[in-house]
């Protein structure tokens, strides 16, 4: 028997369960390792955090242990004020990846689409890079695993590997694959790399526009495959010209040297480039996911890049959230639920799947939301959870059925529960069935079998992915693009259809000291905090920046938003200019840190830029 494991993490490890425990399969490409999440997911099971019963609010911080009928009952009151008084527009759904089941995250979200309850845009992570590439590409797939073995090198482009696609990383390593890497500070994947590259935030597309520069000046370009399979090149020859090695240099911060022996490397090799979800979230990252990914195509590499490939497994999670018969309200940007509820828009928020109060941007004014109601359901007493006005207890992954995909490799995996829920946990489809019968609901997208939408959503699979567990789903062809011009499009006529550039642009950043986030290799965004401990509330800086600036051992950090104290730790592996943070954490006061950051959304996908916001520290 096997089962995945359902984080939102690029590696998505499969279990075999032998015996009540699980240990990692032999099986490609997540090739019988895994993450220190992994190795202690059943002791997280076990847990003293866990919710193990409803509980129902008397005060703040304090809750009353109720049966499922009277909570739901209370939830159910409360929804239907809502809906009379103020109108769908004014409940929310907040959820995300924190399990990525089909029938955790996906199908129930029906119930509040046949409400017609407001949405957010579900663009923290992956969705500014998506919708960008898409613009050239018709969709945002890329290479594959098993693509992967037939590179000799390979570029990590914003993403710190090392740390967080440990699957990926050690395929390269295995293969002993020549390795470059991008990022702004030196991470553990670029002290590993052979040729590690230090960019000043927000300048990456500048510095891939100089790489496609430089290649067309040197005739490295593949102007057959150009001619065949590309429109729109000629355009962006032009385009890039400005890029030149002085201009790349003075904006990113780098020596001539430097650059070149980037250059160099993709000339040589032309590897796999794999670009981290952290570039859709810093300035110009839409453009500079862009930029990235039309390199591979002036060296003659069909997808010769790797972001996200959801489109790429042919799985119709519109279908399974309902979205063909009914949809939302409206759409609230993820980066703008503070900004909301400042605003008292909202009457009742539902969260499932995940933890907004830490990780959504100015998800701290949940604290503050005035009259609205908050429902959370959850396995463990969440920072979120911790606020809300009723508590829900849900099960792990390890705890029930669920049909599990990855955004990186194409193994679509049938978990079976491993150990029995704890306390009353029941799961979401239960919970959301329970809701929509209390309120009378009659609707096709609630009546219909979850596991009927589920064999409609993997394109009547079902039965077979039963019987063996894990199966490799069917992949599209590399030489396939779904664009207006069905090949890869220099220029781009959907970007000029819809309002945006039809060539990556690029503006340069301001000064001034930014706040990036790097991975954590103990937490998966909030998780693992009942099983390591909290993530350390520590600021890394320059010893120039932090001497300069006259700091101690701790500072006060401030944004636009909000100000927040932290520790800080003098680090010479990051730039001047640059206040690097690990994980998620909260302040020394226990405020998130997401009171700081930056939410405006990206123009593609309307991601935060949460890895480009400027700050100003002083000494606490």
């Amino acid at each position: 028997m096997y089962v995945a494991c359902t984080r939102d993490c690029y590696d998505t490890c499969v279990f075999e369960a032998v015996g009540g425990s699980i240990r990692p399969a032999s099986l490609f490409p997540t090739l019988g390792f895994t993450c220190p999440r992994g190795v202690a997911d059943l002791r997280r099971a076990d847990s003293p955090r866990r919710v193990l019963r409803p509980y129902v609010a008397v005060e703040e911080g304090k809750f009353r242990e109720v049966s499922w009928r009277e909570a739901v009952r209370v939830v159910v009151e409360r929804l239907r004020e809502s809906l009379e008084a103020r109108g769908p527009q004014s409940v929310l759904h907040v959820d995300y990846d924190g399990n990525q089941g089909l029938l955790t995250w996906d199908f129930p979200i029906r119930l509040w689409n046949a409400l017609r309850a407001a949405s957010t845009d579900y663009s923290i992570c992956s969705s500014e890079g998506k919708k960008a590439i898409a613009l050239h590409y018709g969709t945002a797939r890329g290479a594959f695993p098993r693509d992967m073995e037939r590179f000799r090198a390979a570029v990590f482009w914003a993403v710190n590997a090392a740390t967080s696609f440990i699957h990926g990383w050690g395929i390269a390593r295995r293969r002993g694959m020549r390795i470059a890497a991008v990022d702004i500070a030196m991470t553990r994947t670029l002290k590993h790399a052979d040729v590690p590259i230090v960019v000043r935030p927000g300048t990456d597309a500048a510095l891939a526009l100089g790489i496609a520069r430089e290649l067309i000046v040197r005739g490295s370009v593949d102007m057959d495959f150009v001619g065949r399979y590309t429109v729109g090149y000629e355009k962006f020859r032009a385009h890039v010209e400005r890029f030149t090695p002085e201009y790349v240099c003075r904006v990113t911060g780098l020596s001539r040297g430097e650059f070149m022996r980037l250059v160099d490397f993709y000339e040589e090799y032309r590897p796999l480039t794999v670009i981290g979800f952290a570039i859709g979230r810093t300035l110009n990252g839409g453009d500079a996911a862009r930029a990235i990914s039309l390199i591979p195509a002036l060296l003659g590499i069909h997808r010769g890049f790797y972001y996200s490939n959801t489109e790429g497994l042919g799985i119709d999670t519109a279908y399974l959230r309902g979205l063909h018969a009914s949809g939302p309200s409206r759409i609230i940007g993820m980066g703008s639920l503070g900004e909301e509820l400042r605003r008292g828009s909202l009457d009742f928020i539902y969260v499932w799947n995940s933890n907004p109060l830490v990780t959504l941007p100015g998800g701290n004014e949940l604290r503050r939301r005035g009259s609205a109601f908050l429902v959370v359901h959850d396995p463990f007493w969440s920072d979120t959870a911790l606020v809300a006005d009723v508590v829900l207890p849900a099960p792990l992954y390890l705890e029930k059925e669920d049909v599990v995909y990855s955004y990186w490799h194409n193994l679509l995996t049938y978990n079976r529960p491993v150990r029995q829920p704890p306390g009353e946990s029941r799961s979401e489809v239960w919970v959301m069935g329970k809701i929509a019968e209390a309120l009378g609901l009659k609707h096709p997208l609630i009546e219909e079998d979850p596991w009927r939408a589920v064999d409609v959503a993997i394109g009547g699979r079902l039965a077979e992915l039963r019987e063996r567990g894990v199966m490799e789903l069917e992949t599209p062809p590399h030489d396939r693009y779904e664009t207006p011009s069905g090949k890869i499009e220099f220029y781009s006529t959907l970007a000029e259809s819809k309002g945006h550039p039809p060539l990556p642009r690029f503006v340069e950043p301001p000064g001034g000291t930014v706040l990036v986030f790097t991975s954590e290799p103990l937490h998966t965004n909030s998780q693992f905090a009942e099983t390591y401990g909290p993530v350390p509330p520590a600021v890394r800086l320059s010893p120039a920046d932090a001497d300069g600036l006259g700091l101690g051992e701790v500072a006060v950090m401030e944004g636009s938003r909000g100000k927040v104290k932290v520790k800080v730790v003098r680090d010479p592996d990051v730039p001047p200019g640059i206040a690097l943070m690990e994980g998620i954490p909260k302040d020394l006061d226990g405020v998130p840190i997401n009171a700081v950051v930056n939410g405006e959304g990206g123009p593609y996908g309307g991601t935060p830029r949460i890895n480009y916001t400027q700050v100003r520290l002083s000494p606490a």
